[in-house]
């Protein structure tokens, strides 16, 4: 270790650490400070991605496209499922509810660990606000996987031909959303670079998860055992208050409402808390 790495570990090492309990609205304060530099490096990091190719910025949103093209032509053609004997146009309506809402998700989830290590010179900057790294993770994955949560509402609107009055929860549900992934992506970049294995578990859970959701079938469906897995899955609770107010029109799940919102304040402060704890540390493990 240089000279200057020993003297911006000690300074950080030296840095006051916030008190307990404020370190959410610390980080939320610090990311709305720096926005503008939040929205540049997440523009950066959309048109770097993909930089040189013929097609450049059209990829990030044809994967996710051919995601859904790929499911709704599995699950309609080939098994043919149906949601109580109504056609496939329905059973699209309740896939889209789901999955649009999951891929966001899951791809935050992947690219959230890697954030702190990959930024390695920017983390040794000691002056450097570290929660804008992650926020621009987030920010770049939403800003795409944004896109299919639109072509669900178009899909939506083309099939039923009209929004009820409870898409006005939407806001909630989609806030919620966000709290809670952003708590994760606090959390699993901290913890990263101490446990190097985290992408790897990250990446497994993300593949198996997607089948232990009710996404593709319903969990009527399903045997008992796997019904008690659903229900205790805090991910299959905000699917199910996506479908609440995308597909079924009513809020027939009012547990998973208070669940998840229980389960996104907590992350959304944990995460926060362990990424405070953790920052002053990162350069001396990197």
């Amino acid at each position: 270790m240089s000279e200057l790495d020993r003297n911006n570990d000690i300074i950080r090492r030296l840095a006051p650490v916030d008190e307990k309990g404020s370190e959410t609205l610390r980080t939320i304060s610090g990311v709305w400070k720096q926005r503008s530099l939040v929205w540049e490096m997440a523009r950066r990091e959309l048109t770097d991605m993909h930089a040189g190719q013929t097609v450049g910025i059209v990829w990030l949103l044809a994967h996710p496209l051919l995601q859904f093209v790929v499911y709704a032509f599995l699950f309609t053609t080939v098994f043919q499922v149906r949601i109580a004997g109504k056609g496939p146009e329905d059973y699209l309506i309740y896939l889209f509810c789901g999955l649009a809402p999951w891929l966001m998700t899951q791809d935050i989830l992947a690219r959230a660990p890697n954030t702190i290590i990959a930024n390695q010179s920017i983390v040794k900057k000691v002056m450097f606000p570290l929660e804008v790294l992650v926020c621009k993770t987030v920010v770049a994955s939403v800003v795409v996987q944004a896109i299919l949560m639109v072509c669900a509402f178009a899909y939506i609107f083309i099939a039923r031909g009209t929004f009820p009055m409870i898409y006005l929860l939407l806001p909630i549900v989609i806030l919620m959303h966000l709290c809670l992934l952003w708590g994760l992506a606090l959390l699993l970049s901290a913890i990263t670079p101490y446990f190097r294995d985290t992408p790897e578990i990250v990446r497994i859970f993300v593949t198996i998860n997607v089948y232990l959701l009710p996404i593709l079938y319903l969990p009527e469906a399903v045997p008992g055992a796997l019904q008690t897995l659903l229900s205790i899955n805090p991910f299959s609770h905000l699917i199910w208050c996506y479908q609440d107010v995308m597909y079924f029109n009513a809020i027939i799940h009012p547990y998973s409402w208070f669940i998840t919102a229980a389960f996104s304040l907590g992350m959304l402060m944990s995460g926060s808390y362990i990424f405070a704890r953790l920052r002053h540390y990162f350069a001396s493990v990197l």
